[in-house]
């Protein structure tokens, strides 16, 4: 009978043994490897009970943290809409009101009271008048266009209502003429020769200018002349605006007329020709 290994006795010689050679000899010599899968599973079990300790722990600590910032307001909850920019605040016009006689405003659409008629003065032999209280102005604008060796010719002035409603129809009737109804007809004829009182020429304050060689109304021809351009720089000195701009006519209501000049005070004058505003502009911003 052969003599199996033999166990050493002493537990510290086992655990030498267990460490050199792999595993103590035991039963079926299965013992050592059991060890180690209960070894691994110890190791295995402890790893899972730090990782869900550490997932808990950062969870609890992100609720905590979130517990105690401020609740969002609903209205900082909803995305802010863009603030309008605000409007730019009109600079000081000058100390004119709605009530002053030089200020009077009208125009397609926006009629003078019935019976409007002011008193005028004749500006020249030809027959042509202006309200009288701009009549010293308007001469004094022609003398100096004179010196400057400019020659203008005045070819309108004030119309009575009846003569404006005259005109108008005339020109309904060409337009009619050119294939357009009458509803067409009578809007378009607004941009060229307005109702009676709708007129810039009832008020008594405008004039209508032109070389005294030429003496027809063709806005590229005038815009072409020294007269134009001496009246474009020097006209608001008299008192007097273009008033029927060629980069306005949407606001106006009235095709461009270079040739229409409105008196409107010295003062008045000049500030709108600074700021590049019409008169309706002007009652918009100042005076509604």
């Amino acid at each position: 009978m052969e003599q199996g290994s033999v166990q050493p006795s002493d537990p510290a010689q086992k655990v030498r043994w267990s460490a050199e050679e792999g595993s103590a000899p035991g039963k079926g010599g299965s013992g050592g490897g059991k060890g180690w899968v209960i070894a691994l599973g110890v190791i295995v079990l402890a790893a899972a009970v730090l990782i869900a300790f550490l997932m808990f722990g950062s969870e609890a600590e992100q609720k905590s943290a979130s517990e105690d910032l401020p609740a969002p307001s609903q209205a900082q909850s909803v995305s802010a809409e863009p603030t309008a920019e605000p409007s730019p605040t009109p600079l000081p016009g000058p100390a004119v009101t709605a009530e002053d006689w030089f200020a009077v405003l009208n125009g397609p659409g926006n009629p003078l009271p019935e019976g409007f008629d002011p008193q005028t003065d004749a500006i020249d032999s030809a027959g042509y008048y202006l309200d009288s209280r701009a009549v010293e102005e308007s001469f004094a604008m022609h003398q100096a266009a004179q010196d400057a060796g400019l020659q203008l010719k005045i070819i309108s002035g004030f119309r009575s209502a009846q003569r404006q409603q005259q005109l108008y129809e005339q020109e309904v009737q060409v337009l009619l003429g050119q294939g357009l109804d009458q509803a067409a007809a009578e809007q378009q004829a607004q941009r060229v020769e307005q109702k009676a009182y709708e007129s810039d020429h009832n008020t008594g304050l405008a004039v209508d200018l032109v070389p005294r060689y030429s003496q027809t109304k063709n806005a590229e021809t005038i815009v072409q002349t020294p007269e134009y351009q001496w009246l474009s720089e020097h006209a608001a000195e008299y008192g007097f605006v273009l008033r029927y701009p060629e980069d306005k006519q949407e606001i106006t209501g009235v095709e461009f007329k270079p040739w229409h000049w409105r008196y409107v005070g010295k003062e008045l004058a000049a500030f709108l020709k600074e700021q590049n505003l019409t008169l309706e502009e002007y009652w918009q911003q100042y005076l509604s």
